[in-house]
């Protein structure tokens, strides 16, 4: 243990308690309680799908809507965790309190649990899910390229911060629909710079709600010639409603 591990002793992502040496990154009891996803999933965004869907379902609702109502972008997400209890607040401690220590163990469960996924996609770069550059000086830093750059040491694979670009600030879009929704985050994003040859990426981020930001992203990745773009994310919701 060093000096600054007494002064600001390590902490548990999960309950926020103090971690002794023999704990680790979380305590064992918080660790037992997380709700990991697990199958089946939709086979496109990766939310959960529960049994009342049927077994010969194979896409959540949002999906299939919006395959309905405009053209998709991305191609496949996954998710580590549902959105929801310990964890749910964890992240929000994450993003708004500063709580960057966390970041070690969200990548070690990330690769754990979708390690041999991110491989077979053969990504090329990770990139983070952008903020605008007032929001990332609010918060201090972007929680999506925190997680990007501690994935892809763990992986082997280069991140760049570079590409996308947050041009315009959006307020909280729960109030709009989502066709507005859509409009209102396509509109925000920009390509900064695109290495050439640029064919596969994996976009990075913490939460996974209707998928209008991964559309926006992939949608100006995809416009500017990269012909697959795949996600993954900490957190998702289920995938019936």
């Amino acid at each position: 243990m060093n000096f600054l591990d007494l002064v600001y002793p390590p902490r548990c992502p999960l309950c926020g308690g103090i971690l002794s040496l023999k704990d680790g990154k979380v305590h064992s009891n918080c660790y037992k309680k997380l709700s990991w996803v697990q199958e089946p999933l939709c086979k496109r965004c990766g939310k959960p799908l529960t049994p009342e869907a049927g077994e010969a379902k194979e896409f959540c609702m949002d999906c299939l809507r919006s395959r309905h109502r405009h053209k998709q972008s991305f191609d496949q997400g996954r998710a580590v965790w549902l959105y929801s209890g310990d964890i749910q607040k964890s992240v929000l401690a994450y993003k708004y309190k500063g709580m960057k220590s966390y970041t070690d163990f969200y990548a070690g469960a990330a690769v754990q649990k979708w390690g041999r996924w991110i491989q077979s996609k053969k990504p090329q770069l990770l990139i983070p899910v952008p903020l605008h550059a007032r929001k990332k000086r609010i918060r201090g830093f972007n929680q999506a390229e925190l997680l990007a750059k501690a994935i892809g040491k763990r992986m082997g694979i280069e991140v760049n911060t570079e590409i996308l670009y947050r041009k315009r600030w959006t307020e909280p879009q729960k109030a709009v629909s989502g066709q507005e929704r859509r409009h209102n985050l396509s509109k925000s994003m920009e390509i900064r710079h695109l290495p050439k040859n640029l064919r596969r990426v994996m976009l990075i981020d913490d939460i996974y709600t209707t998928g209008s930001t991964m559309e926006a992203c992939a949608g100006i990745l995809k416009k500017n010639g990269v012909e697959e773009v795949d996600f993954l994310t900490l957190c998702i919701g289920y995938g019936n409603g």
